[in-house]
């Protein structure tokens, strides 16, 4: 008996509900559309879940089997296409995964203006509170960017006192702005 034959014979069975038949088709196809996938995907798990998928969806709509295409052909098309609608459902979730992500880290970025206004008005009357002299060094450092021989000489100073009038400057900022 031709293969041919054997197939459509197989097939009237499956039709028909023979689970016998169906086993046997089981049998002989799963090893080779596994093989067959895992062209297209390397990962195991993934071909076999989707060949098993085949062949459920073989016997559930085994009675609507069209017998015109071989089922061989029909075998592997339906392996294919299963896969490839795996691999857009996982990357259409993936890519929703990541806008969803994307939004959460935007909107844990994202400050409100007005607490953001108020403290920069808490920050300019903090500085504006600072000691003359303290205020003269912070603003020629950290506003203009002057370095601190910079500052030193500009202001006829040491370095040690720079660096003092900088710190204090700091900590009293500090202070303001969280008391």
């Amino acid at each position: 008996m031709s293969d041919r034959k054997h197939i459509n014979i197989s097939l009237k069975g499956l039709k028909q509900g023979d689970e016998k038949v169906f086993e046997h088709l089981y049998m002989e196809y799963y090893q080779k559309l596994c093989a067959y996938l895992l062209n297209y995907c390397q990962d195991r798990i993934i071909v076999e879940d989707v060949v098993q998928d085949v062949f459920v969806k073989i016997w559930t709509k085994r009675k609507d089997l069209a017998t015109d295409t071989t089922f061989k052909s029909y075998l592997y098309k339906s392996a294919y296409n299963k896969l490839m609608d795996n691999y857009r459902n996982l990357k259409r979730k993936n890519e929703m995964l990541s806008s969803y992500y994307d939004t959460a880290i935007m909107r844990a970025l994202e400050v409100d203006p007005e607490y953001e206004t108020a403290r920069l008005e808490k920050f300019d009357k903090c500085l504006e509170d600072l000691p003359i002299r303290c205020k003269e060094v912070f603003y020629a450092n950290k506003i203009n960017g002057l370095k601190y021989q910079e500052v030193a000489e500009k202001l006829r100073i040491s370095i040690k006192t720079v660096e003092g009038h900088i710190t204090k400057a700091f900590h009293f900022l500090r202070d303001c702005i969280h008391g």
